[in-house]
């Protein structure tokens, strides 16, 4: 395991602390990782990664769901496309559901993530923008935004 994948494993281990201090610790620590240009994570810590900031979107600490979010826009630029479209689907899914807070803090995670998708990658841009058109105009048919 290199160093990277065994420091990203220790973040992810306490984000799952009861402790929301050491929730949000670790996932401030993860940004300053993501941010990072050299940083490089093999396909087992992207899914672990994309895995621990989704369900971080449901913590009970406002912080902690806040910091998840804004994980996702570099997160986005160094997953592959597949994970990229796991987030959107699952952010899509969240948008349908009965906890308002939930919906709000996707949408947010939802802009977020296509304010970063990579301009050099139009396939990936184009592909997930169809793909949420149909899902957006039923979350906002649900939920009866107004």
């Amino acid at each position: 395991m290199t160093s990277v994948s065994y420091h990203i494993s220790n973040l992810l281990e306490k984000m799952t602390s009861s402790d929301k201090d050491f929730r949000f610790m670790a996932t401030n620590d993860l940004m300053t990782e993501l941010q990072k240009d050299s940083i490089k994570l093999d396909d087992d810590s992207e899914r672990k990664v994309v895995k621990m900031l989704l369900k971080l979107l449901e913590d009970k600490n406002g912080e902690v769901q806040n910091l998840a979010v804004k994980c996702l826009g570099p997160l986005v630029s160094k997953v592959k496309d597949y994970q990229v479209e796991t987030i959107v689907e699952t952010l899509c899914n969240n948008m349908l559901s009965d906890k308002e807070q939930l919906r709000d803090i996707s949408s947010i995670g939802l802009k977020t993530v296509i304010n970063e998708l990579p301009t050099s990658s139009n396939t990936l841009a184009t592909s997930i923008c169809k793909g949420i058109t149909g899902r957006l105009t039923n979350a906002i048919t649900k939920v009866g935004y107004k």
